[in-house]
């Protein structure tokens, strides 16, 4: 097949200034008080709680536990000062019609006086507002209560796994800033080392936390919250797991040699990476791919052998680099490979680890290949999760270093990393007590593929025959182009968290009979390489590890295709080509118009299959706009600053001549945030984001300054200037679904005639640590983004491509072979 080059743009955007249109909201409500009483009632809590904690003098400080009253908010700002070094350490809720909000706070022995003044000035009628309100009255008559915080406050796992009586492995999190990180983990170090507790030389430092790992037990806990403050946290340690395939070979070795001898290498540099358990360099369908397996086939840590004795990364490497391995040994012609082969071990022989952060494992595994092969562009393919726990979002300091990773910000961000990770998989014991799709709704996607950069992938079933001996009375569980019974999703997690996974590949299926018994069959499985050679050559595997490996493939056939894209532009083409198919409608239920209905679709299958033909060309009547910009979201005072508007090569005549032909106009916005991690809330100040980064695009009733003036009141000139409609109705999935995490994209479909005019997009900021953190010096900070924009006329022929290629005059050579 014959693509048509995607057209890649420059120069198109201008610089506008930019303000949130919109006032604020409402005032914050409070329980009805009786000043004195309400006042009389936190001195004496607050006196309590601070005389309860009798190791503040050796720790440095005091722990606050600070509580709404049922079913009343609570402004965690308010408990954090940096003036004061007082910090905000979590945010808690009960949950429920009436929750109660929770802030636990640390403040150092010089600021001891701090909220004691709060409640005395609110207290004080002298010191009323020129309104004649009490002073304070918003903070302090939102405090319910005062109390002093016990050490297992801090612990963030279920409460059967806190290691009362029996040690354990946990991670702890220190408040601290960059620069006093290594001081502080010296001293933690110390303290381990003088009570003989087995602690970690790993330690992971983010802009306002430090996490590191000691094996330790309840007494401990409260010893270290005694004597080192401020601690944050204490989380359960992630423990990754994987899937291990031992099904009888189908071919032999040489079929295997027959296909190595047809593969032609790639010529450019483009590498997948795997993050696994090793590869089998030996095996012939790998080898011709590795340039040399000493310096390729490495190990996190020194001392672990580089070579695969698990088999998962062998078999993950057969699809990252063939995608479909059964056809390319069917097949008689050259097999043509478009990208290396590299590996590194970071799961250990043992398939355990507990001594390390696999924050802090990855990006060891990072720097050992990239130290090796600095100037290759790389894509990384990691499919090992931690099944320990459930996850509902929130990051952990995995997900959270692999955001830092691939937002490059480890390096001051001049190192951008493409990271394609495995949602995890079901545990199909589940599948005896609901029908499949309800599993999946109900397992969220496992640490760390709630990562915001991370390109998240999730498995949908393309096999559904089985002639497999042994199966009688077996079938499978789902329909071809369904979601995957194996793949899990983010359906139960609030709406402020990324849309998980953000694409589906082809993960194979389960065999199931009339009473839910479940079985993994090889009919249903995607063949693979073998890493028990000379036993075997050739495998099956499965879930969300095979689809992964397929997303690698891809995103290496995009890179070799287009070598000067960024790796947010590569993740921005993946989701941008993925489209739900006919039996994920169905089986989630979506309702025609209803933005509504698209919610547990999206979450369940993110934006879809990827097309490999969608991400790497056009055609005459489909054309791909791709633009690479840069924006500041902020000034130095954390206001706002800028949004950016891109005028596009639109094919005006072509698609007024089209008049009423249906068309379709898509949308995909993607850049790489830089994460604060922390259980302190995630609202207003405190948020995970660096930035968040939107978009909009122009309305068909509107000029180009009513566009401007639609998404920024910096261009408006007056009251009722709002710029006018702006067609937000028109969009399939609307803000409520898409806006959430660093990837977002959407679609309309409408006459061709009513886009003739769509040839403005605005890329605009929404708030971010950057902004509200200023003392962490991020607030003018620059951040990269991607915007690739489809218009397509999928139901008559048309000549859109070429009316776009003569004003922007693209080279001659414009095909591409698929």
């Amino acid at each position: 097949m014959e693509l048509k080059r995607n057209v890649i743009l420059s120069d198109t955007s201008e610089g506008c200034a930019y303000e949130r249109p919109g006032g604020g909201g409402g005032e914050r409500k409070n329980p009805a008080r009786n000043r004195q009483t309400h006042a009389k009632k936190l001195s004496q809590e607050l006196e309590k709680a601070i005389k309860a904690d009798t190791a503040a003098e050796g720790r440095g400080g005091t722990y606050l536990r600070f509580n709404s009253s049922a079913g009343y908010e609570m402004d965690p700002d308010s408990f954090d000062n940096t003036n004061s070094k007082i910090q905000l350490v979590n945010v808690r809720s009960t949950g429920g019609d009436d929750p109660v909000i929770s802030a636990t706070v640390y403040v150092p022995q010089r600021s001891a006086k701090y909220f004691e003044k709060k409640v005395s000035d609110y207290a004080d009628e002298c010191k009323a507002t020129k309104r004649g309100k009490p002073k304070n009255q918003p903070l302090v008559e939102s405090i319910d209560s005062i109390e002093s915080v016990p050490v297992r406050s801090l612990w963030t796992g279920r409460d059967d796994e806190y290691p009362a009586d029996a040690p354990k492995w946990c991670e702890v999190w220190f408040g601290t800033t960059q620069e006093n990180a290594e001081e502080l983990f010296g001293r933690f170090k110390m303290w381990c080392r003088d009570r003989q507790i087995d602690a970690s030389d790993d330690f992971l430092v983010f802009p306002e936390c430090l996490v590191t790992l000691a094996r330790l037990d309840g007494d401990d806990l409260e010893t270290l919250f005694d004597n080192i403050g401020p601690m944050n946290e204490v989380r359960p340690l992630a423990e990754p797991n994987h899937e291990f395939l031992d099904f009888e070979p189908r071919f032999q070795r040489e079929l295997s040699d027959d296909a190595a001898g047809r593969v032609v290498p790639t010529e450019s540099d483009v590498s997948v990476c795997l993050l696994d358990t090793g590869v089998n360099a030996s095996h012939q369908l790998l080898g011709v791919a590795i340039h040399d397996a000493d310096d390729s086939v490495l190990a996190a840590d020194d001392g672990w052998a580089p070579n695969d004795r698990a088999g998962h990364g062998t078999e993950m490497a057969g699809i990252a680099l063939y995608d479909d391995l059964r056809h390319a040994l069917e097949s008689a012609g050259p097999i043509q490979l478009h990208g290396h082969l590299e590996s590194v071990k970071i799961l250990p022989d043992s398939d355990r680890n507990p001594e390390h952060l696999y924050g802090s494992v990855t990006a060891d595994a990072m720097a050992h290949i990239e130290m090796e092969h600095p100037d290759r562009s790389r894509v990384y393919c990691m499919a090992v999760t931690d099944d320990s726990e459930e996850i509902d979002g929130k990051p952990s300091s995995w997900s959270a270093k692999l955001d830092e990773l691939t937002a490059g910000t480890d390096a001051d961000g001049e190192y951008k990393r493409l990271c394609l990770v495995s949602a995890g998989n079901v545990d199909k014991n589940g599948f005896h007590d609901a029908p499949y799709s309800d599993h999946n709704v109900n397992s969220p996607v496992q640490d760390p593929a709630q990562a915001w950069n991370a390109l998240t992938v999730g498995a949908y079933a393309d096999a559904v025959t089985i002639s497999e001996a042994g199966f009688d009375g077996y079938a499978a569980m789902a329909l071809k182009g369904d979601l995957c019974p194996y793949s899990r999703t983010s359906v139960l997690w609030d709406d402020m968290w990324p849309i998980k996974p953000e694409i589906c590949c082809d993960g194979g299926n389960l065999a199931g009979d009339a009473y839910r018994n479940v079985l993994d069959c090889d009919d249903l499985s995607r063949l693979t390489t073998s890493n028990e050679l000379p036993e075997r050559y050739l495998t099956t595997t499965r879930a969300t590890s095979a689809a992964t490996a397929q997303a690698s493939w891809m995103a290496s056939r995009i890179l070799e295709a287009y070598p000067d894209l960024w790796p947010e532009t590569v993740r921005a083409l993946l989701v941008h080509s993925a489209r739900w198919t006919d039996e994920m409608k169905r089986e989630f239920d979506v309702e025609k118009g209803k933005k509504g209905s698209y919610r547990t679709l999206l979450r369940a299958c993110g934006w879809g299959i990827p097309h490999i033909d969608y991400a790497l060309g056009c055609l005459d009547s489909r054309v791909n706009l791709v633009v690479q910009g840069e924006i500041q979201p902020f000034d130095k005072e954390g206001r706002t600053n800028e949004m950016r508007v891109h005028e596009l090569p639109w094919p005006r005549e072509e698609l007024l001549r089209l008049g009423e032909a249906k068309a379709e106009l898509r949308v995909t916005l993607s850049y790489f945030i830089e994460p604060n991690p922390g259980d302190r809330g995630w609202g207003s100040k405190f948020r995970y984001q660096s930035c968040g980064l939107r978009f909009q695009v122009i309305d068909r009733r509107q000029s180009l300054e009513d566009f401007r003036k639609s998404v920024s009141k910096k261009m408006r000139e007056g009251r009722g200037d709002n710029g006018g409609p702006t067609g937000a109705e028109d969009w399939v999935l609307g803000a409520d679904n898409r806006d959430v995490g660093s990837i977002i994209s959407d679609f309309k479909r409408m006459n061709a005639a009513d886009l003739a005019d769509a040839r403005y997009v605005a890329i605009y900021p929404t708030k971010g640590w950057w902004a509200f953190r200023k003392a962490l010096g991020k607030a003018t900070n620059k951040v990269r983004y991607a915007l690739v924009v489809t218009i397509d006329t999928p139901e008559v022929e048309s000549q859109l491509y070429n009316e776009v290629v003569a004003q922007v005059k693209v080279p001659v050579e414009t095909t591409i072979q698929i």
